[in-house]
This record gives C-alpha cells, structure tokens and sequence, in this order.
C-alpha cells in the first residue's frame, strides 16, 4: 500500500504534468505553425512511450494470473498499437510532409479500441458485484446519447471529405460509445466511494480521450482543426492520466494479483 505520503506526491506530480503539459501546448500556439505542430508530435514521443514501457513492466509482473493479469496484457497490446500509430503520425506529418489524416495511423488507432473495451471489461470484473443494472442501464444510455449527439453535430451535407473518409471518421464516435460506457462505471464507483481516485485514472483518461474524439471529428468536418489545437490537449492529458494509472497499480498492488480487489476498502 501506498504511504500517504507517497499517495500526496503522486497527486502533485500527477497535476504538475497535467498544468506543465497544458503550458507547453497554450505557449505553442502563440508561436509559428512549424513549430506549434513540432512541439505538438514531439509530445506524442515521450508520453505515449511511457504509457507502453510501463505497461509492459506491470504485464511481466501480474503475467497471466487472474482477470487482473489478463487485462494488462490486453492494455499493454493496445498500448503499443496507439504509440504506433502516434509515430505513424508524426512521421507523416514532421518527415513526409503529408497530411496524416486519413492515413495507417488510422487503422491502429481503430485496432486499439476493442482492446481498450477488453481491458475495460476484464478491469471492472474483480469490482462486477458493485455495479448494478440501474448503472449499466445509465451509462449505456449516456454513451447513446454521446453517438448521436456527436452525428448530429459533426454531419456536414456539404462536406469536402470523400466517402472513405467519412466512413472512417464515423467509425470513430462508434468506438467511443463502446468504450465510454465501462469508463463512465468505473467513474460512477469513485464517486460512489467503492474505489480510490487512482484505480479510476485509468477510466478517467479513457474519458478525456472520447471527448478529445468527438472535437477532433468536429473541428475536422469543419476543417477548423490543426495540429496543436486545443483539442489535442485532451489527447496528452489522457495518455498522462494512463501512465499515472498503471504506475499506481505498479506501486500499489506490488506482487499481488486480484487480491487486493476482494476488499473495497483497500482501494479507497
């Protein structure tokens, strides 16, 4: 178990990367493209690669023991297929000078998404008797909700995108409904006190990077999107937010595997 001094530097450090990173982004944006989208796909370097390097420490450890085990092997997969397509992105954008959207990077980013729902499910099984039907009725109806509120506002009649792409783009808001459903679970058991703030980073980023989704097909139906945007800032918070996750876990589970879930106290 965390000391609670160790849970109080966490905290701090988890809300000067999150303000550090915020800066970094809002001082970009006062300075030239080139250099606005430079900082911008450099940030995609470092960040989503400590999101896989630490999920691959917490996969060797737990390996294949309980739903626990399995479910980071399932997030280390999907960890890898978001960092590469993050680089995809950046090589198409900072080397080839091409526009990556749409592009390769696409067909990991939509490759990580049923393993993110996976990891979601096999995540939120050891904490199942505390989730009741009224709470997966409510969060599959908010994530419904989301789908088709993100078609009615990002549908353009007359929009430039090509059949493909509209596909594609559309893809996406299905994908986040599927995902934001477990996520806004495992939010609703924080605030319900059946887990602590740290076990929920990880649906809280899962979160952000829906939100981020739905701007991002916006502001690109409407061509109003570019690299460094404000958007983009949600995406770098939530692979913030899946670091300090799975670090947390590293940390506080140790050795254990499901254990530590069969006493909810031990979570708060």
């Amino acid at each position: 178990m965390h000391t609670l001094l160790e849970k109080i530097g966490l905290h701090k450090f988890l809300l000067l990367s999150l303000f550090t990173t915020g800066i970094i982004m809002l001082v970009a944006n006062f300075l030239t493209d080139d250099i606005r989208t430079l900082v911008t796909d450099l940030l995609y370097v470092p960040i989503p690669a400590a999101v896989l390097v630490l999920s691959i420490i917490i996969t060797l450890r737990f390996k294949m023991s309980g739903k626990h085990g399995k479910a980071w092997i399932v997030f280390a997969i999907f960890a890898a297929s978001w960092f590469v397509a993050e680089q995809i992105w950046l090589v198409y954008e900072l080397i080839l000078n091409i526009d990556p959207w749409p592009s390769i990077a696409d067909f990991f980013y939509i490759l990580g998404y049923p393993l993110l729902f996976g990891f979601s499910m096999l995540y939120l099984y050891p904490v199942r008797k505390a989730i009741s039907k009224k709470l997966i009725i409510s969060s599959s109806m908010a994530s419904l909700s989301l789908l088709i509120a993100t078609f009615i506002l990002a549908y353009q009649p007359d929009s430039s995108e090509n059949d493909f792409e509209v596909v594609l783009a559309a893809s996406y808001p299905i994908l986040d409904a599927i995902v934001f459903c477990p996520a806004l679970i495992g939010v609703s058991l924080f605030f319900r006190g059946e887990v602590s703030f740290l076990w929920s980073l990880m649906c809280i980023a899962i979160i952000l990077n829906v939100i981020g989704d739905a701007g991002f097909l916006l502001s690109s139906m409407n061509d109003s999107y570019y690299t460094g945007h404000p958007i983009d800032l949600l995406y770098v918070w939530a692979y913030i937010l899946f670091a300090f996750g799975v670090y947390s876990h590293i940390r506080i589970f140790q050795s254990r595997i499901d254990e530590p879930y069969k006493n909810a106290s031990e979570l708060r």
